[in-house]
């Protein structure tokens, strides 16, 4: 009774493995170069965006501040409007049924 219960090297499929690895090695490359062309995208794009551009990147951003500054005030605004048109306090709506 000569059957042993340890694995050894000799039980791995080393073609599946070799294939495994090719595999994987070959997908890292793919991946590599996938980012490679999406980055070169999107830098040519950004040059193009600030081609366009008026504004130095410092003056744009602080428009854009101010532009959000100002919506949030609206925003802030409008909520505030709303409330004090549509909701009546507990104390009067119970004040006005008595």
């Amino acid at each position: 009774m000569d059957r042993r219960t340890d694995w050894s090297l000799q039980d791995v499929n080393r073609s599946a493995v070799l294939a495994a690895a090719l595999l994987i090695g070959i997908g890292g490359l793919l991946g590599l170069i996938g980012l490679s062309v999406g980055g070169a995208a999107l830098i040519t794009a950004c040059r193009r965006w600030y081609r366009r551009v008026d504004l130095p990147p410092h003056e744009l951003a602080r428009l854009k501040w101010e532009q959000a500054r100002a919506a949030a005030g609206a925003g802030a605004g409008a909520w505030q409007e709303t409330e004090e048109k549509v909701y009546t306090p507990r104390r009067e709506r119970t004040s006005e049924a008595g």
